[in-house]
């Protein structure tokens, strides 16, 4: 059977498109490198599950999880609101934010005062109470004046009061939920579940990953899954360290207390992160008592790797981790601990589709992406697989009016260009599908779709899944990602082979001579490995770099940059990855 890898877009409600997507893929393919972001870490945990129920079956052709995913569609589709419950306190918040969802463009303005007079109605019949007196004791005065003063006041009374309980709700009780309406968990006097009880459970479900009575017990972990030969990676944002992290987690730098946990996470899953680990001593009065280090590689739970993704900003609530930061000035009485608040994978890459990649791929990477449908611009086609290279052009220009839609494209623009750029590239692109939505009732932040509106996204994601399937060329794609490549690598070994042999400005040795004879303060290796493993290898990169500027100068088409290869907008240089994983000393060798 052929193997593919797999990466969603984040879009909050509209990961309903990719239950159906995920299932018409696994029909033909392998699922081995399963990634995404948001509502796309959902999908990727589900599916990463269902591929390991198949993988651990005697024949490897149990489809049974994949249908789990369907049954998790049909469920989605009957009620998906109920999934999001608010704390206590921001429940009058969440109401606001429903009657947004749920009412039109020109119907917001009345969902919401309606939604606000009922969220605060205490307050707002204070107020009219205090204003109709005055229009009384007016009225039995024969005042009109009083009595219009009185209807002004209860209006500036009702205002007020409603104003400042929602200033309250945002300026004091969303931060004190860390930033989100839904902590996650099922909610006192719900019937149902919340979105983390609801994925812990399905997650296990969907794997196979219960005990003989079918009850679920320690969650399904990263190790599990790797020794099928299975892989799940998504997006989280730390917001206080300023950076994107890969998860899994890949370092045992940082630490979760066990009673904030226990409000985002269900028990059986902190007592899995628990057991056999002691609590962080002498971490100082201002910190939680019950800090304990947070299990990571192998035995980091599938269900964090998606709910870290899942935070999104104002809905539901960062999940927040403990680490040393240790630039910080030591002291006593002075912890070097401090409070992590990660946040949504979106704000730092909504569509990770560089997961998983290779100069050469050895399967495909396939990539699910969503847009915004324009009638105008794309008709009735709402689903697209392209069938020829893209270029950085092809993106469609949208007019930017007034401050709301300028702030939103700014914000839009600068979290995801790369991931947009990334996909138009050649070897990309023409193994990504788009699936577009209707933004105004679609996906997104409307919480409140109805069925027939989930069941027609669903059938959505089952057409992108087929169009990957049927008409996606693996040699056209391996062609096309080679020829992509080498010139770029050409490039880049004419432009190192230069700089090998050439002083540095202001004078001072080459780097041949440098890397043999420089005494460097860090990473120091010995001279024998410099002389017979370090120089030689550079010294061949750069003789072949020398060959292809030669080729390159001469007339003739020797050079790989001469041929009819893409002109790509790229670049061959190191980056930082998201799955760096830091240290706290550095340590050398050789």
């Amino acid at each position: 059977m052929r193997e593919c890898d797999l990466v969603m877009k984040g879009g909050i409600t509209s990961g309903v498109v990719y239950p159906h997507a995920i299932v018409e893929i696994a029909r033909a393919y392998r699922l081995r490198s399963i990634g995404g972001t948001s509502a796309g870490a959902i999908a990727a945990a589900v599916a990463a599950a269902a591929e390991y129920r198949r993988e651990r079956s005697a024949g490897k052709n149990d489809f049974t999880g994949y249908d789990g995913i369907v049954a998790i569609a049909d469920e989605i589709g009957r009620d998906m609101a109920s999934l999001f419950q608010p704390a206590p306190k921001l429940k009058p918040l969440f109401d606001i934010l429903m009657a947004a969802s749920a009412a039109g463009i020109a119907g917001k303005p009345m969902a919401v005062m309606k939604a606000m007079l009922a969220a605060y109605r205490g307050r707002a019949l204070t107020a009219a109470v205090l204003g109709l007196a005055v229009v009384v004791v007016g009225i039995c005065r024969s005042d009109v004046s009083l009595a219009v003063l009185g209807i002004v006041a209860g209006i500036v009374l009702l205002v007020t009061a409603m104003g400042l309980a929602l200033w309250r709700a945002v300026k004091a009780d969303l931060p004190a939920h860390d930033f989100g309406i839904c902590p996650g968990l099922t909610q006192k006097g719900n019937g149902k579940p919340a979105l983390t009880d609801w994925l812990a459970d399905r997650i296990d479900r969907v794997a196979g990953n219960l005990d003989p009575d079918g009850i679920a017990g320690d969650p399904l972990t990263i190790g599990q899954l790797a020794d099928h030969g299975i892989e799940v990676a998504t997006m989280t944002t730390d917001l206080s360290s300023g950076r994107p992290y890969q998860l899994p987690l890949k370092s045992d730098h940082h630490y979760f207390s066990r009673r904030e946990f226990e409000a985002l996470f269900p028990k059986r899953v902190v007592d899995y992160l628990v057991r056999g680990r002691a609590p962080l001593a002498d971490v100082g009065p201002q910190l939680p008592a019950d800090l304990y280090p947070l299990a990571s590689g192998r035995d980091f739970p599938v269900l964090l790797v998606a709910r870290m993704s899942l935070s999104f900003p104002g809905l539901i609530s960062a999940v927040p981790l403990y680490r040393f930061d240790d630039l910080l000035p030591e002291g006593p009485g002075r912890s070097k601990v401090r409070r992590c608040l990660f946040s949504d994978g979106g704000i730092s890459s909504n569509f990770p589709i560089h997961f998983f990649d290779s100069f050469l791929p050895s399967r495909p990477t396939f990539g699910i992406t969503l847009s915004a449908w324009e009638e105008a611009r794309h008709g009735d086609v709402r689903v697209e697989l392209p069938s020829h290279p893209r270029q950085s052009t092809h993106l469609p220009v949208r007019t930017i009016t007034g401050i709301g839609n300028a702030l939103s494209s700014i914000l839009n623009t600068a979290k995801d260009w790369q991931d947009t750029l990334q996909s138009l590239l050649p070897g990309y692109a023409d193994r990504i599908v788009e699936i577009r939505l209707d933004e105004s009732r679609e996906g997104g932040m409307n919480l409140a779709m109805d069925e027939s509106t989930i069941r027609q996204l669903g059938d959505y994601g089952r057409q992108a899944g087929r169009a990957l399937v049927e008409r996606f060329d693996f040699d056209e794609h391996r062609w096309l990602r080679a020829v992509s490549l080498m010139p770029k690598l050409e490039g880049a070994l004419d432009g190192m082979a230069t700089a090998y042999r050439a002083p540095p400005a202001g004078g001072g040795p080459i780097y041949e001579t440098l890397l043999t004879d420089h005494t460097p303060r860090a990473y120091r290796n010995t001279q024998k490995w410099r002389e017979e493993v370090l120089v030689p290898f550079v010294t061949a990169l750069a003789g072949i770099g020398e060959k292809a500027a030669d080729a390159q100068a001469a007339d003739g088409a020797g050079s790989v940059r001469k041929g009819a290869v893409p002109s790509a907008d790229s670049n061959l240089r190191l980056v930082a990855g998201a799955d760096r994983a830091p240290v706290r000393k550095t340590s050398s060798s050789n």
